[in-house]
C-alpha cells in the first residue's frame, strides 16, 4: 500500500473490495450459465443429427412403400376393370349389346375397342365375300376405332389393358376371371408388402419423434440457461458501473493526495536551497546589501533584545580600553 492509498477513504475502499468480490462471483455465475447453454446446444445438435439420419431412412422407405402402393392400386384397378368387363360380357351374351352405351370405365372401353379392331381386321383379311362398299365401310369403321383406341391409351396404364375376343365370349370370360384372380392376388401381395414396410417405418417414426422431443428439451434448457446468463450479465453490468464510479472517486482522492505531497515536497525543497541555488533569493540578498541592510546566513534571525545586549557589551569594552591606556601614559 502506498502513501496515497493510506489517505484514501477506507470505507469507500472496503465497499469497493466487497463489490469487486461480488463482481467476480457474478462473472463466474454468468460464465457457468453460458457454458451450460453451450453444452445444451451441443447436445441438441447431436440429437438433431441423429434425427436427420433417421428421417433420411424414413424418406427412402416411404418412397419404396409408395412404389409398392402404386403397384397395389394398379392391380386393384386392373382387377376391378376385368371384373366389370366380365359382367359386361355376361350381360352381352344374354342381351346382345343393349347396354353398350352405359357408362363404362376407360379400361373396359379400351378393351372393347381393341376387341372390335381385331374382329374387323380379321374379317377384312379373311372374308372374301365382302363387297367393295361393305369393305369400305368396315375400313372407315376401323379407322374410327383406331382413333378411339389412341384417345383411350394415355388414360389407361399398360398393366391394366386387357384384350377380349368378342367372338368367343364364354372363353373370354374364363380368361378374364383368371386374369382378375391374378390381379387380385397381386393386389393382396402388394398390400401385405406395403403393410409390412409400414410397420418398420412406424417404428422409425417413433424413434424420430423421441429424438425430436429430446432435442426440444435440450433446446428449451439452452434457452433457459441463456436467459439466466443474460440476467446475471445485466446485474454484472450495473454493478460494474457502480464499481467504476467508486474507482473514479478513489482515483480522484489519490491524485489529490499526490498533488498535496508533491506541493509539500516542493515547499521543503525550496526552503533548503542556498542563494547560489535560488536565483530569486540571490537577487533579494544583493538588494539588501546595496540598501545597507544586514544579512544573516544560516540559523535564525536574532531577536531585537539580543541585538541590544550585544551593542551595550561593545560600548563597555570600548570604555574599559580607554582607561587602561590612560593609566599607562602616566
Amino acid at each position: 500500500m502506498t502513501d496515497t492509498d493510506e489517505v484514501a477513504d477506507p470505507e469507500l475502499q472496503q465497499r469497493l473490495h466487497a463489490m469487486e468480490t461480488k463482481l467476480k462471483r457474478l462473472k463466474q455465475a454468468r460464465n457457468s450459465h453460458s457454458d451450460s447453454a453451450k453444452s445444451f446446444a451441443s447436445q441438441r445438435n447431436a440429437v438433431q443429427s441423429q434425427r436427420k439420419e433417421i428421417q433420411s431412412v424414413i424418406d427412402e422407405k416411404m418412397a419404396e412403400q409408395k412404389l409398392v402402393r402404386e403397384k397395389m392400386n394398379l392391380q386393384r384397378t386392373r382387377r376391378d376393370g376385368i371384373q366389370e368387363q366380365i359382367r359386361i360380357l355376361i350381360n352381352r351374351s344374354k342381351a346382345g349389346r343393349n347396354n353398350h352405351n352405359k357408362a363404362k370405365s376407360k379400361v373396359v372401353q379400351l378393351a372393347e375397342t381393341v376387341g372390335d379392331i381385331e374382329r374387323i381386321s380379321h374379317r377384312i383379311e379373311t372374308d372374301g365375300t365382302l363387297s367393295l362398299e361393305a369393305e369400305n365401310k368396315m375400313v372407315k369403321k376401323l379407322k374410327d376405332l383406331e382413333a378411339r383406341r389412341q384417345e383411350l391409351l394415355p388414360d389407361v396404364e399398360e398393366e391394366a389393358r386387357i384384350s377380349v375376343d368378342l367372338e368367343d365370349i364364354e372363353g373370354s370370360i374364363q380368361v378374364l376371371r383368371a386374369e382378375a384372380d391374378d390381379a387380385h392376388q397381386a393386389f393382396v401381395d402388394a398390400m401385405n408388402t406395403a403393410d409390412e414396410m409400414w410397420e418398420s417405418i412406424k417404428t422409425m417414426f417413433e424413434d424420430r419423434d423421441q429424438l425430436s422431443a429430446e432435442a426440444d428439451r435440450h433446446h428449451h434448457s439452452m434457452l433457459e440457461a441463456r436467459e439466466q446468463a443474460d440476467a446475471v450479465h445485466e446485474q454484472l453490468s450495473k454493478l460494474l458501473s457502480e464499481v467504476n464510479e467508486i474507482r473514479d472517486q478513489l482515483n480522484e482522492q489519490r491524485l489529490e493526495a499526490e498533488k498535496w505531497i508533491t506541493d509539500h515536497n516542493e515547499s521543503v525543497r525550496k526552503s533548503r536551497m542556498t542563494p547560489d541555488q535560488n536565483k530569486d533569493l540571490a537577487e533579494s540578498i544583493a538588494e539588501s546589501l546595496l540598501s545597507g541592510g544586514s544579512i544573516t546566513l544560516g540559523g535564525s534571525r536574532p531577536k531585537e533584545s539580543e541585538i541590544l545586549d550585544r551593542s551595550s557589551s561593545k560600548k563597555r569594552r570600548s570604555r574599559s580600553g580607554v582607561v587602561r591606556r590612560t593609566r599607562v601614559n602616566k
